[in-house]
């Protein structure tokens, strides 16, 4: 009996674990995947409450097409000073295998109240000239190869592209395009089994270093918020969290 008992809680262990190992997400198959596509009719594939952020996911034959974006001023605001981090693992394990970061962090961070009068007072053309501006340059790196390569949006890498937008549907919106074949290998072919795992987070910390820029108020308050229970409201960071997706294959 405690044989069979155990037997089957062994049995139940298997099939959790197979479980949670299967992929969260599925990406969408687009035909016409090219970088300045408008997608925003599209439903997004998950939505992060915490930071406010959606993703959404697409795929072709030979690139994956991620799109970030966000409508909180307040997330736009940690993203001007720590900068944005898009982190794939081509096994879905949850490393940081291959990675797009932008921009450099600012040098004298935004509080939340200069931001929003910052921001407000551009127009929507001129916001997204500004944003255009502000995230002209970026880089994309390999860990596996020690790869770092340093991009402009003006001059596009066939790798790996990016495309800002901010209109009157939202306020900032990054569209990340990524070869398949330089994220997977050279004679990479969608099959049946790819899981790829992504994850959203903070190119820098907010450090002691950040802090010193604030002003003596701002980091008291940051202080006395380390020590209460639960999220900190007034933290810098974006919260990292990974997300495994299946790619998408041609419907025939």
């Amino acid at each position: 009996m405690r044989k069979i008992i155990l037997f089957s809680l062994f049995g139940l262990l298997v099939f959790v674990s197979s479980c949670s190992s299967l992929p969260a997400l599925q990406s969408t198959w687009s035909s016409s995947s090219f970088l300045k596509k408008s997608k925003e009719d599209v439903e997004a594939n998950i939505f992060f409450p915490e930071d406010e952020l959606t993703l959404k996911i697409f795929n072709d034959k030979d690139y994956l097409d991620l799109i970030v974006a966000t409508n909180s001023p307040i997330t736009l605001n940690k993203i001007y000073n720590l900068g944005l981090s898009i982190w794939l693992d081509p096994q879905g394990s949850n490393k940081q295998v291959f990675g797009v970061n932008f921009p450099l962090p600012v040098d004298k961070p935004y509080s939340r109240s200069a931001f929003k009068k910052y921001i407000s007072h551009f127009k929507i053309n001129e916001l997204q000239e500004e944003l255009s501006d502000r995230f002209q340059k970026y880089e994309y790196e390999d860990i596996r190869l020690n790869e770092n390569i340093s991009v402009s949006t003006l001059n596009q890498d066939e790798a790996c592209q990016v495309n800002l937008k901010s209109n009157n549907q939202v306020l900032f919106s990054c569209h990340i395009r990524i070869s398949l074949k330089k994220l997977m290998e050279a004679d990479f072919v969608i099959g049946d089994k790819e899981k790829v795992g992504v994850s959203i987070f903070s190119t820098a910390l907010a450090t002691e270093a950040y802090r010193s820029s604030l002003s003596s108020r701002e980091v008291i308050n940051q202080r006395l918020n380390e020590l209460k229970a639960g999220d900190d409201p007034n933290r810098q960071e974006l919260i990292e969290q990974w997300t495994n997706f299946s790619l998408a294959k041609e419907n025939k």
